[in-house]
């Protein structure tokens, strides 16, 4: 009886090292824009795979690029522009086959709820402080300087520019009320309805088209993973619930 305790107790324990040497960490790092879809999408994934984690690293686009070509660990790479993606893949650091444009966005204009006004961009010239991602690394803020630019206000509002490190700080420091506007994606907008008001959409033609490219990071040591990990991406319950945070959906 106490041999057969004893051959039991042997296979539990094996069984249970088999599943945690078999056991996988997916490490996605993905734009700070992403952070509440890729969090609601994060159970169904990880129930998909009993026994693997998903680690999810959120920042600006430009630097987890940085990021990755320093080394960091990285399996799947999210960009919320094409040019940190294209870098990487210059420096032959994504799976060229793997990478496809997964998003799109729209950039608009936002003032702390019950701010009275601004009614557009054209006001930009007139208030004290306005809040846009650095536009060296943060992708919200690359589109913003090129709207700026496109309707002829950034000499004006320049001056006046507080730079966030991510979309998300800024627009923290517009719900705050720590500046007098901000220009941030419209799904991190649609965030917090009842702290800040959207006054205007940057016009067509105004900036470059706003797209998520998604790629698996050649350093990977989780492939196949981070293969089914972009399928888990177009599978239609995935797509339900980008549509429900205001992404557009497969852009050519």
């Amino acid at each position: 009886m106490k041999r057969f305790g004893a051959i039991l107790l042997r296979t539990v324990l094996l069984a249970c090292w088999a599943a945690q040497a078999s056991a996988a960490d997916l490490v996605v790092s993905a734009a700070s824009s992403l952070t509440a879809v890729l969090g609601e999408l994060k159970p169904g994934f990880e129930a998909r795979h009993p026994g693997d984690h998903l680690l999810l690293n959120f920042s600006a686009s430009g630097s987890l690029a940085r990021q990755i070509e320093a080394g960091a660990p990285a399996d799947v790479f999210i960009s919320a522009s094409p040019k940190p993606m294209d870098r990487l893949q210059a420096r032959g650091l994504i799976v060229t086959a793997s990478r496809h444009n997964l998003l799109s966005n729209s950039l608009v204009l936002v003032v702390p709820q019950g701010h009275a006004g601004l009614q557009g961009f054209s006001g930009l010239a007139e208030v004290a402080r306005v809040a846009m991602g650095d536009p060296g690394f943060v992708p919200a803020g690359q589109y913003a300087r090129q709207t700026l630019v496109y309707l002829k206000l950034w000499q004006a509002v320049q001056p006046r520019l507080v730079f966030g490190q991510d979309v998300r700080q800024v627009l923290e420091y517009v719900a705050r009320g720590d500046v007098d506007a901000g220009l941030v994606f419209a799904t991190d907008a649609a965030l917090m309805p009842g702290r800040v008001t959207v006054v205007a959409k940057a016009p067509p033609g105004s900036h470059d088209p706003i797209r998520y490219p998604v790629a698996i990071v050649v350093g990977s040591r989780q492939q196949a993973l981070a293969r089914d990990f972009l399928d888990y991406l177009a599978a239609p319950a995935s797509r339900a619930l980008f549509e429900k945070h205001g992404f557009d959906w497969a852009v050519k």
